[in-house]
């Protein structure tokens, strides 16, 4: 299993520079690593790891991570029956024509298709590989590493590069945003992680305290460094996703420690109850829920509207947007890559409306299931905790921001979600 970790160690070491670097050849190189990492896993894992990850890995995730999968497969098949007829109409306008199927460019779809798999894929490596302990408490070390170095990254462009020296470091800064939103939480989890290995080592010498403080000290500057970021920003949304997520952990953190129970978890819930319904009020007062939190100009909103309004059930096909833009977009309306307002919008665009509101409740039901696990165990709840709190953050931010589908703001977010998957449920080792 060394060569496995080895292998997602270095594919969450890899993030920072996808999102620094702008190219394709990096986030292709990701399928070939993840392949390479999930052989070593199917042929060394042990048996009795091999049942927790079976057991933690249920059914009902793996049909909710089929479904997808399985709708991105039909886009791409030649179903004329399914097709939207006013395609045909407009087939010069696209690159490479129609050829009767829902996606209104297959290529694209197919690429689409890759990275998903890709994306489960990372899920169940850092599944296997955090079964053992010390290996999961490297993995979120490592990942907050990352998510930091990131967040530093757009600190240091933000405040001195691009005024002083008008340099650019960033080739998607979105999706470094999106990543500095996760790292509040991740700084916590390894704070409490720290915290909790002092606690429950039974020599407290001196260089056990160093080791303590310094510790310490490094999980809160990576929190500051974040919390810098996003202060330098300015920016109400971005603050109110991150700051859920880190009350989230919190939350469950209180509970735990203070042994709250059924009444602290009561409480908290029915605070959670009452942002929830002043979302929906917030909402509810827009035409459209998937534009409701965003501040852009509106042509750009407009223009996504548009294509919103026209697609059909199944959707356009998987990273079809793009191709849609040129199709709806006058010639003054703007630049031609102009990419979707929220996430949101985009996902219902290209896998259809219904599929934006089950990932909505699929998602609900991992963060409930997510943060029950966490109250449960005894030892090591921040893994869980800090997963569930995370995907409060990106279900937030699927409604704020477009670039959830990056492929560094990907790999990073399925890492923390295997990671706390499989440390949600206790482990006897005999």
């Amino acid at each position: 299993m060394s060569s496995a970790h080895f292998i997602l160690l270095g594919l969450i070491g890899l993030c920072p520079v996808i999102v620094t670097v702008d190219g394709p050849l990096l986030p292709y190189l990701v399928p070939f690593l993840l392949a390479a990492g999930l052989i070593l896993v199917s042929v060394k894992l042990p048996a009795r790891e091999a049942q927790h990850l079976s057991e933690v890995v249920s059914r009902p995730y793996v049909l909710g991570a089929a479904i997808p999968a399985v709708l991105m497969i039909i886009q791409i098949l030649p179903l004329p029956f399914l097709a939207n007829p006013v395609w045909t109409s407009v087939s010069p306008g696209f690159r490479n024509g129609i050829i009767g199927s829902i996606s209104v460019d297959v290529g694209a779809t197919a690429i689409a298709l890759v990275n998903y798999l890709s994306a489960v894929g990372m899920l169940l490596l850092t599944a296997a590989v955090a079964i053992n302990r010390n290996r999961a408490e490297s993995i979120l070390i490592g990942t907050t590493a990352a998510v930091v170095f990131i967040a530093f990254a757009c600190l240091l462009q933000d405040l001195f590069l691009r005024d002083l020296f008008g340099i650019n470091i960033l080739a998607h800064r979105e999706q470094v945003l999106d990543i500095t939103c996760l790292g509040l939480t991740l700084s916590a989890a390894c704070g409490l992680l720290v915290f909790e290995r002092h606690e429950t080592r039974g020599a407290h010498n001196v260089q056990a305290k160093r080791k303590y403080l310094l510790s310490s000290v490094a999980c809160l500057t990576g929190f500051v460094i974040c919390a810098s970021t996003i202060a330098v920003t300015r920016s109400g949304s971005l603050t109110f996703s991150s700051g859920s997520g880190l009350l989230t952990f919190v939350a469950i953190a209180a509970i735990r420690r203070w042994a709250l129970g059924r009444l602290g978890a009561a409480a908290i819930g029915m605070t959670a109850a009452v942002i929830a319904i002043a979302l929906v009020t917030v909402a509810a007062s827009d035409p459209d829920p998937r534009f409701a939190f965003v501040k852009k100009d509106a042509t750009t909103i407009e223009l996504s509207q548009r294509i919103l309004n026209d697609a059909p059930f199944f959707g356009y096909g998987a990273g079809n947007f793009s191709a849609l833009v040129p199709i709806y977009q006058s010639t003054t309306a703007g630049p031609r890559n102009t990419e979707s307002v929220t996430a949101a919008a985009k996902l219902s665009v290209e896998m259809g409306k219904a599929m934006l509101w089950f990932a909505v409740m699929a998602a609900s039901l991992a963060v409930f299931h997510l943060l029950r696990g966490a109250a449960r165990r005894g030892r090591d709840s921040f893994y869980a905790a800090a997963a569930g709190a995370c995907l409060v953050t990106l279900m937030i931010q699927a409604f704020i921001t477009a670039t959830l589908s990056g492929t560094g703001i990907v790999l990073l977010s399925t890492t923390i979600f295997g990671l706390g998957l499989t440390q949600s449920k206790s482990r006897i080792v005999s």
